[in-house]
């Protein structure tokens, strides 16, 4: 009896996470590291005898730590270790963290088994029904910690994520151990712990199935730290849409509820059954030949079958998609300015750190292309740090605009520079968070016109973007080329009023007077621009008021602008229509003189050259022609004068 309870645990477990455990479907595979685990724990029980002879621990608490869970954790934590690095690189983190839960559950059965055999301590029972969870859910935050030691690049930063690995699963089992063996009151605490660590690995089973694959990474000669930069891109993106209030956001949860009815049904039984075990314990307690105090009791017929229920409903509960498209960051925008192959850029980046930044570039920068970047966060700069080009991406279709830059070797005054960075970042943050006094003003540290734009399209020289008298529905910048604003006159002549260049917004005017287009924007070049929509201009103007002034000061200068253009093109008209008057008297005079009709004689009218005397006068021979019968049409006794004056009436 005793022995079928001390295995009950094992399939319970080995079902709820069953949906896990099928990335990897192969149930060879499952039986492998089952294996593995269960060979472990033979091999820590035998090897405790010979532990025993030469250390003596004294006291539950040393029990607890040193005794048990230090010789156990750090076991698996080698076995761990040594596996995952013969592991295949095309493996995903979710498969290394799984294999390691199928782990701990072998080691948990066989120890399970051991303990019902050889203890015959009331205190056993609720050891074999929780124990198996505590090895399972350690051994998954053991393989979560040395997947990301084994993608991640610097040795600080493997050394850092393998002592996490080893220290948090040694410090919860040492704890749940100490409470065992203390029993009481203590017993009480192991079933929240255990629901700690439940949520802990749901967690972290979720994350793992956004990380990437070594392989993936390996290709791109990249590691964890590069790829995490680049996953923070969208995350700051993402920010700055929310605080603009846009509408097009999508909301991500990080917490999914999908209970199934299967799931449901085995939760409301699990209830049952406790409640049923709770009024028969006395029978149950006599039928394992076990006398039990009321902790353990109450352990043992409430608080573990409500731990079991809460594991159930807790599968799943973290949904993966919010880290790749839930998660947000408050940016601090930091000027760059980059010097490559002779050439200098100047653009932005949202974030920093001691190894690589991500930089919005306009233009493709290939692969290994060096750098010298120079960093300015409002009043302070960085020293020229060496960079190298690791990763570019300029597609339209992903939205993710930019350039990863690993960095050097770093002068000591980049390290100043970046601790009065993340300074200023966190006071920054705390102060707009917490909304204290000169919070407002904080918005314009991520809120200019670089950010808020949501895409960049590309267009050719020459292509139309809007006409005049088009309902204005977005504005633009201009991060490459230039772009010619031409209006239409009643007269139907077109005029250049300006030529904007990189850096230039325009489209807005319409957008903040509610009215069509003005003029007509063409590319004169080609030309990359980012593209937003009305509601990213309203938080321009209410969250940065360097761009609200800006934005006052080019309004009267176009206006201004366009009023001397216009008076230019009022004067340029009228002393148009002024030489063509005087063109066609001219004309006029010289097909009077030319044929003789100031002396009545029409018949030498008929016989002249209207292309000859049209290309003499720069005219058009149409013109010429027909101020050619308009003159024949007239009465011979009209004098020349007048003549001229009603031939040019009629034109």
């Amino acid at each position: 009896m005793i022995v079928a309870l001390a295995v009950l645990p094992v399939p319970v477990i080995y079902l709820f996470y069953h949906r896990y455990f099928v990335v990897k479907p192969s149930h060879l595979y499952h039986l492998e590291y089952f294996l593995y685990g269960a060979v472990l724990a033979l091999l820590m029980l035998l090897g405790s005898s010979f532990i025993s002879g030469f250390f003596v621990f004294e006291g539950t608490v040393a029990m607890g730590f040193l005794g048990a869970a230090l010789i156990e954790k750090a076991g698996a934590f080698v076995l761990i270790a040594l596996l995952m690095y013969r592991s295949p690189p095309i493996v995903m983190a979710l498969n290394l963290v799984i294999s390691a839960m199928l782990l701990g559950l072998g080691f948990a059965t066989v120890e399970n088994i051991m303990y019902a055999l050889a203890v015959r301590e009331p205190v056993i029972i609720v050891r074999l029904l929780s124990s198996v969870p505590l090895h399972v859910l350690t051994c998954g935050i053991i393989g979560y910690g040395l997947s990301l030691s084994h993608l991640s690049g610097s040795t600080a930063r493997k050394a850092w994520f393998g002592l996490m690995a080893l220290v948090f699963p040694f410090f919860c089992h040492g704890l749940y151990d100490t409470l065992l063996m203390s029993g009481g009151i203590g017993t009480y605490w192991i079933a929240p712990l255990l629901v700690l660590l439940v949520v802990i690995v749901e967690y972290l089973l979720a994350r793992a199935q956004t990380l990437p694959l070594l392989d993936g990474l390996r290709m791109h000669d990249m590691y964890l730290e590069d790829w995490v930069t680049v996953q923070r891109e969208p995350q700051y993106e993402r920010w700055i849409l929310r605080s603009m209030g846009s509408r097009n956001r999508e909301y991500v949860p990080l917490f999914r509820l999908s209970m199934g009815r299967p799931r449901a049904t085995i939760i409301v039984l699990t209830v049952i059954a406790a409640v049923a075990a709770l009024f028969g314990r006395e029978l149950i307690v006599q039928a394992l030949s076990y006398r039990l105090n009321m902790e353990e009791t109450v352990m043992l017929f409430t608080l573990l079958p409500v731990l079991y229920s809460l594991n159930l409903l807790a599968i799943g509960v973290i949904n993966p998609k919010y880290f790749q498209a839930g998660i947000i960051k408050i940016p601090v925008i930091i000027d760059v300015d980059i010097s490559a192959a002779g050439s200098m850029i100047k653009t932005i980046a949202y974030h920093v750190t001691g190894k690589n930044c991500y930089v919005k570039t306009v233009d493709t920068l290939e692969q290994g292309t060096r750098l010298d970047i120079v960093f300015t966060c409002q009043s302070f700069s960085s020293p020229r740090v060496p960079g190298v080009v690791l990763w570019d991406s300029h597609d339209e279709q992903k939205q993710l605009s930019g350039t990863l830059v690993r960095f050097g070797k770093r002068p000591p005054g980049y390290w100043l520079f970046l601790a009065r960075y993340t300074v200023y970042r966190i006071t920054r943050g705390l102060s707009f968070n917490l909304r204290l006094p000169g919070f407002r003003s904080v918005r314009q540290l991520f809120v200019r016109p670089e950010s808020v734009m949501q895409k960049e399209w590309r267009y050719g020289a020459g292509q139309k973007l809007f006409g005049q008298g088009d309902e204005g529905k977005y504005f633009y910048l201009i991060r490459k080329g230039e772009v010619d604003i031409v209006k239409t006159l009643e007269t139907g002549e077109r005029v250049l009023m300006t030529t904007l260049k990189e850096g230039d917004i325009f489209g807005e005017m319409a957008i903040v007077g509610n009215q069509p287009r003005l003029a007509m924007a063409i590319c004169r070049t080609d030309c990359l621009l980012a593209v937003a929509e009305a509601d990213n201009l309203d938080a321009l103007i209410d969250g940065n008021p360097v761009f609200t002034q800006m934005l006052i000061k080019s309004f009267a200068n176009r206006l201004q602008s366009s009023e001397k253009i216009m008076l230019k093109s009022m004067a340029d008209i009228e002393c148009a229509s002024k030489r063509r008057e005087e063109a066609l008297r001219t004309l006029c005079t010289v097909l009077l003189a030319a044929t003789g009709m100031d002396r009545g004689d029409r018949s030498s009218l008929q016989k002249v050259d209207a292309l000859q005397i049209a290309k003499r006068l720069n005219m058009d021979p149409g013109t010429v022609r027909m101020m050619i019968g308009r003159l024949l049409a007239l009465d011979e006794a009209v004098s020349p004068d007048q003549m001229i004056e009603l031939v040019l009436k009629n034109i």
